[in-house]
Order: structure tokens, then sequence, then C-alpha cells
């Protein structure tokens, strides 16, 4: 085996699975012309390791919000005469000026968004204590100022008196307002849709808020042509895809509604050609990101959502789905998507891996649809000696003395220092399943150190559960 693979084996663990030396002695067969689906929070296209797979194609190739909570209603239409040169009123209340754009039939779609609808709760909630903090830096200054200049007046109050009280009144009115509590709103956004003279249909965002579109990337579906921006530094970096449907009437804006997808997807296929320790388990793999978590949920799932997840599998021919999701039931096999799930399986030849829950170490804790669904393939977690070096920096169990505290002098090297056994994780959900399945399927490494979005502003995180099980299998 591979020295390397094997010293770095925890980060995206690969070395107890064996799929290190697969790849070490077949390297073309490390994921090439394999599609995997994550259904998840979202995968972010901007995030270290998902540019290229390892032969040099697009690692990210389609981006679908099967929750609808990124569509913009963009049913509003104007059309541009020549007297009106390239101003439009925006939805939002600013003037938008449009670029010299290809659109023959003069008529533009106009939608809105706020920010805050759109971002990660996590997110909102750093950039509304920036906003706080930032503002309210701004008024203690502005306070400041205006006490030196009443304590200049104050000298000679009896001169100054109004223009003291006047000063009184404007200082308190900025303590009021330095203490205020009042929502912040957040950014909000222009669109601008139109179809161009090719017959395509793009889109423009107003991410800088300026009212400016001159110079703004038009987007259009991301499949076609893999684009995608970014929001402004100030509105936490959140990378973000568009997709336009029903001919401009509506934009659905896709960005993640948390990290998990992101790390799931680097696990499954991650490819860092300068660090291939951070290397999915299959980094030739292509990767589609069907988010299914509902931003207006806190990223929870709804049955609409999973069916629409579902059939974005099948537009893009995907081989496996990986999905880290899952909820306890009493019924297994039961429901709508029980059975679409089970169709894509038996006859579309979709692979179908998930999670088994966090919910153990009790029987008949598996979840739905990981460990108590036929056709799917449920994972439980597993932790390995190698994974407790590289990932939790544990240290080994020193055999080396005695109970009376004397070094054993008849102890070799290999067994003084020591990990514990590999073993099932305590968290990691058991079966039986409530109809006598037996549950979870196998077990894979439940822990990772891989990619999360660039919004977090860090490059790679450790989690764990059978959410990170379940796209080591995948992979």
């Amino acid at each position: 085996m591979d020295t390397s693979s094997e010293q770095w084996s925890g980060l995206v663990p690969k070395t107890d699975t064996q799929a290190a030396h697969f790849i070490d002695t077949y390297p073309n067969c490390d994921g090439r012309n394999v599609v995997v689906a994550i259904l998840d929070t979202g995968v972010d296209p901007g995030a270290i390791g998902l540019q290229r797979t390892s032969d040099g194609r697009p690692k990210v190739i389609d981006l679908v919000d099967a929750t609808g909570a990124g569509d913009v209603n963009t049913t509003k239409v104007v059309t541009l005469k020549k007297e009106d040169g390239n101003i439009i009123p925006g939805l939002s209340g600013r003037t938008l000026t449009v670029g010299s754009w290809d659109c023959p039939s003069g008529t533009y779609h106009l939608g809105v968004k706020r920010g805050y609808e759109l971002f990660p709760k996590s997110l909102v909630t750093r950039l509304k204590t920036e906003r706080s903090n930032a503002w309210n830096k701004k008024q203690r200054a502005a306070t400041n100022a205006l006490e030196l200049q009443l304590a200049a007046l104050s000298r000679d109050a009896a001169k100054n008196k109004d223009a003291v009280a006047d000063m009184k009144l404007q200082l308190g009115q900025l303590r009021d307002k330095t203490s205020s509590t009042s929502p912040d709103e957040g950014p909000v956004y222009d669109l601008v849709v139109f179809c161009d003279g090719s017959g395509t249909w793009r889109c423009a965002i107003d991410v800088s808020q300026t009212g400016d579109l001159r110079g703004s990337t038009l987007y259009t579906n991301y499949r076609v042509e893999r684009q995608y921006g970014t929001f402004e530094p100030q509105d936490g970096l959140l990378n973000f895809a568009i997709n336009i449907y029903d001919e401009g009437n509506v934009v659905s804006i896709y960005c993640d509604t948390g990290a998990h997808g992101t790390h799931v997807a680097g696990i499954v296929a991650g490819y860092n050609p300068e660090q291939s320790d951070l290397n999915g388990v299959a980094p030739g793999a292509q990767i589609v990101g069907i988010k299914i978590g509902d931003t207006r949920l806190g990223s929870m799932e709804t049955g609409p959502g999973l069916e629409r997840g579902l059939l974005a599998v099948l537009e893009n021919n995907c081989d496996i789905i990986n999905m880290s999701y899952g909820e306890p039931t009493k019924t297994p096999n039961k429901g709508r998507y029980a059975a679409f799930a089970r169709t894509v399986v038996e006859e579309h030849g979709v692979v179908f891996v998930a999670s088994a829950g966090n919910a153990g170490p009790a029987l008949s804790t598996a979840g739905a649809p990981g460990g108590t669904t036929t056709s799917l393939i449920g994972v439980g977690a597993y932790v390995s000696p190698h994974m407790m070096r590289d990932e939790y920096s544990m240290r080994q169990q020193d055999h080396s003395s005695s109970a009376t505290g004397h070094e054993s002098k008849h102890s070799s090297s290999s067994s003084m220092n020591t990990y514990p056994p590999g073993m099932q994780y305590t968290w990691s959900s058991r079966g039986p399943a409530f109809d006598g399945d037996y549950g979870p399927n196998i077990s894979a490494p439940g822990g990772a150190i891989a990619c999360v979005p660039n919004w977090t502003l860090q490059r790679n995180q450790l989690m764990n559960g059978t959410s990170m099980s379940s796209p080591n299998c995948a992979g």
C-alpha cells in the first residue's frame, strides 16, 4: 500500500475501506464518467476542491434548488422605448441602468429579492452582528464629535444658551439611535431578465445595489454555461447560481442554506491537486448539487422538495444519489417519496445511498429513508484508528509500563503505543427497522475534514455523523 496514502488516511478517510489503495492501483478508476447527485443543503461551486475533476472536467455540472426558497417572481414586464435610453425603474425603488444588451424585443422582466430570505441562518446572524457593530461605531464617533462641540459651547453657556439646548437635543437623539433595536432589513437585490437574440433567457442581478447593471454578468441556467456569482464582501461572500423558468417569469437564485452539503460533496468527489490528503473518495466524479434544505424552514426538507430533487436526478442522468438527510419513522417503506425513491432505483438504475441517522446506540433507531426504505443503501458510522489519529488527535494508549510502573523489556515497539480498535460510533443509529428489516446495510467512516462554503470564512472543517459516512460510501 502507498505509504503516503497510509500516512494521510484520516482527513477524508480512505485507507480502511481500501479506496486509497484501489486508486493507487487503478488511477483512472477514480469515479470518472460517474455523476453523483448530492441531495442536501446545497453545494458551493466555489469551495476548494469543487472546481475540476482529476481529469480536468468541470466538477459541479448542475445546481438545482428543489425547495423554491430562492424563487423570484419576475412577471413584471417593461418595454424600453428609445426615449428611455437604458433606464428602468427597479422594483426596489432604485433606478436601474442596463447595458447595451442583445435584447431584440426590448422587453424586460423585473424582480426583487431580499438577501436575508436567501442567506443561510448562520450567515444572517453574522451579517446582522457586523452591520450593527459598524452602525454603532459610526454613531459613537458622531456622538463623541457632538459632545466635544457641546463642551466648547458650554464654556460660555449664557451666550450660547439656544445652541447648547439644540445640541443637547441632537445628542439625545444620537444616543437613542446608538442603542436602537430597530430591525436590520439587510441587502435588497434587483433582477432584470430578458431573452437574447439566440433565444436564451438571461438574468442580471444588482449585487452591488447601486442600480448600475452595465457591467453585470448575464447569467443563464447553470447547467448551460456553469457560471456562478458572489454577493459583495459586506454581504458575506456567498456564492450563487441562477436558473430561469417559465419563459422568464420565475428566476431561481441557488445558494446553499448551510455548510453541510458542500462538506458532503467534498467527501464524495473533492479534488485538491495541491493537497491530495483532502481529495474525496472519488476525485474523478462529477457533482449535481440539488438543494432540498429549505432556507425558509431552517434547512428542513419538504415532500414536494424531495420529489423535485429526484426529478432533477433523472433530468441530469445521475448514476448515484447521496442523501445525508433523514427523519425518524415508525412506518418503513410508506409514503409517496419512498415509492418514488424505489422507482428511481429499480426502474432507472440509480444507486441510492443514504445516512442511517445519529440516534444510537439504542436499537430500532434507524431513520428514514436510509435505514427504512427498500432499495436504498443505509449507512451507519464507523471510526477507525487512522481517524482517531488524523481527525481527532487522540493520544495513543501507552502499554509500555507494567502495573508497578516499570517499563517492560519484552514489549515490541508496535504494541507499546496503540489506538483503540475500530468501532461503531456510539451515536450511529441501529436496526432493526419496525418492519423487522435489518435497518442499516453497511458502515463507513463517519467523520471527515473536508471543504465548506466560502461564506463560512474557512476552507475546511471537521464534521461527524452518518451524514459523513454516507458520502464516503457513495464515493
